[in-house]
């Protein structure tokens, strides 16, 4: 009961939002320059995304708190896709 009640929680405002935005913003450049431009791993698209969904969940509103939580499940979810990816096969990661 105690990660519904973090995951379905109010969300915590737009400074929250902004930070995890930027984060989102940040990742995704990164994985651009070094995923794309340079051929390289592509570890920084997986943080962006998730960053972006908890950055979303942060910017609703205090009565959306179902949409927050399923946004924030979508970001914790990439991220264990993330980590699976990286167990199973490292070589789609990592190039």
């Amino acid at each position: 009961m105690t990660i519904r009640r973090m995951l379905f929680r109010e969300p915590d405002g737009r400074q929250k939002g902004l930070l995890f935005s930027l984060f989102a913003f940040v990742c995704i450049l990164g994985w651009v320059y070094f995923g794309i431009v340079l051929d390289g791993p592509h570890n920084m698209l997986f943080l962006g995304i998730a960053f972006a969904f908890s950055g979303v969940a942060e910017f609703l509103p205090p009565s959306r708190r179902r949409s927050a939580g399923v946004l924030r499940i979508l970001g914790l979810s990439t991220l264990v896709v993330f980590v699976v990816l990286l167990i199973s096969v490292p070589e789609s990661i990592w190039g």
